[in-house]
């Protein structure tokens, strides 16, 4: 039997079903289960091997209650042991879907995690770098060196940098009317963006999501002006060469947008169910940094480097040489050192977002969650 059928036998309260599943939720602990059952209440007796947490224990059994299509009780009774002595007792309310969704996000266990304290810096709230950040960001930022030693493991985490870089063309040519498709280039290496002509129907279908947002938020006067200056500056773009311009330079930009993505998760632990997650997170990072900080100086100061660029591949520019030739008239050179540019300050963009992230949090409600 499946587990999408076993899950739907368990909503039914069959109780060989809802052992079978429970445990196999949590077989990576190593816990022992017994179901049992009494009126309106589902008991789960656990026999612990280590005194594991009950917020441990918690998310493991949500995670495999949110797939379930109901529930045959209305609650979920648990007791705890190890060996011959009770650890703890909990109860799940399982009337209550968000609640069961917040344990499966693991948010409770965000919450028990210690925050450094708030402080204000020009009347703006900050949040300061803790210890434990800054070690999660040291390791990262040494891991992505050693990394970077070896050719061999830079070549294998290079299809990373190229997946997102065509992943930036291809938001891009989407955004603006074109369907496109990224892919690797078997061929000559790298990646390649296919795209076809605009379709009117996907720009209309943008100024479509704009006027039912405008429409959804019609009680908020800031969010209603922000949205009619995004349409203004969309529109702009979209019946202008600067959308050929976004298109080709959100290749190099997507990287570096996912580099300061990483770094902020490292940073602040956002999104992270695991503490070992954030020093990978600053891992990845570093390594999209370091690994464009290469590029660019190569292509600054290495003159084969820089000529074998100029050839292109497969008849085709790369995104660098079309942005200097055919949309900024300047040479290569300037345009690399730019693009050098943003990318020592991706890091420092990361942490000022980490930093004043208070303020981006109120910033995001007064847009979208607040009315007047």
């Amino acid at each position: 039997m499946t587990r999408s059928a076993l899950r739907r036998v368990a909503a039914r309260g069959n109780l060989e079903a809802i052992q079978a599943l429970l445990a196999a939720a949590l077989a990576p602990q190593g816990i022992g289960v017994t179901v049992g059952q009494q009126p309106e209440s589902l008991l789960l007796r656990l026999q612990c091997p280590t005194a594991v947490p009950a917020a441990i224990v918690l998310t493991l059994l949500a995670r495999e209650l949110i797939h379930w299509p109901s529930y045959a009780h209305s609650s979920l009774l648990i007791t705890a042991s190890q060996d011959s002595n009770d650890l703890w007792e909990a109860v799940l309310d399982l009337t209550r879907p968000h609640e069961l969704l917040r344990l499966a996000k693991g948010e409770h266990l965000r919450q028990q995690l210690p925050t450094p304290p708030r402080r204000e810096e020009f009347g703006i709230p900050v949040q300061p770098l803790s210890t434990q950040d800054g070690q999660g960001i040291a390791a990262g930022l040494g891991l992505s060196l050693l990394l970077l030693a070896s050719e061999q493991v830079t070549f294998l985490l290079s299809p990373l940098v190229t997946l997102v870089h065509e992943l930036g063309h291809a938001v891009m040519a989407w955004l603006f009317g074109y369907p496109a498709v990224p892919a690797f280039d078997f061929r000559y290496g790298g990646g390649v963006t296919l795209h076809g002509d605009r379709a009117g129907g996907l720009v209309l279908l943008i100024y479509a999501g704009l006027l039912a947002l405008a429409y959804f938020y019609r009680q908020n006067r800031l969010t209603l002006i922000c949205l009619g200056v995004l349409t203004l500056l969309y529109s702009l773009v979209a019946f202008s060469p600067i959308h050929e311009m976004l298109f080709v330079a959100m290749g190099h930009g997507f990287e570096l947008i996912f580099a300061v993505i990483f770094l902020y998760r490292a940073l602040s632990g956002w999104g992270c169910r695991y503490p070992v997650e954030r020093p990978l997170y600053s891992m990845l990072g570093f390594f999209i940094v370091f690994f464009n900080m290469r590029f660019a100086w190569q292509l600054q100061f290495n003159p084969v480097f820089r000529e074998m660029y100029l050839m292109g591949k497969g008849g085709i520019d790369h995104d660098f040489v079309r942005l200097a030739r055919d949309f900024f008239h300047t040479d290569l050179a300037t345009v690399v050192g730019l693009y050098g540019f943003f990318v020592v300050l991706t890091p420092a963009i990361a942490f000022l977002l980490y930093r004043y992230r208070q303020l981006m949090l109120y910033l995001l409600i007064r847009l979208f969650f607040s009315k007047g």
